[in-house]
């Protein structure tokens, strides 16, 4: 998997990565400007990790404290996502996966669903993200 397009998003976010003390402790109790990885569908008590493990989601957690997960989607629904016009259901996928090679970056609060992880066909998280307001 190519990394550049999540290493330049963390760069113009001036995200860094977790601290040693900091891995495995729950998203809200995190400091901002970070970013780390979990194989959990995003809540308050989900815990983030310092390295990338295979089919595990990047999330960041911005200057604001706004949670982002970064993702990849169809071309189709990457640009519905971006646009922010529509509602959208969706497989994410933590990696390029066949059809799915569309890196996208979802605030959490446009994920009006997720459910668990499928933990087979590319560990992919079915959600709904809706509108942009």
């Amino acid at each position: 998997m190519d990394l550049t397009q999540q290493e330049a998003l963390r760069a113009s976010k001036q995200l860094r990565p977790l601290l040693v003390e900091d891995e495995g402790v729950p998203l809200s109790l995190l400091p901002d400007n970070v970013f780390g990885f979990t194989f959990s569908t995003l809540n308050e008590s989900t815990p983030l990790f310092i390295r990338r493990a295979f089919q595990s989601f990047e999330v960041h957690k911005l200057m604001d404290g706004e949670i982002h997960l970064l993702g990849y989607l169809t071309a189709e629904q990457a640009g519905t996502v971006q646009s922010g016009g529509e509602a959208v259901e969706c497989n994410l996928y933590p990696e390029p996966r066949e059809k799915s090679d569309q890196l996208v970056e979802i605030p959490v609060h446009r994920i009006s669903k997720a459910r668990q992880l499928s933990r087979t066909d590319g560990n992919y998280m079915p959600i709904r993200v809706e509108a942009a307001h």
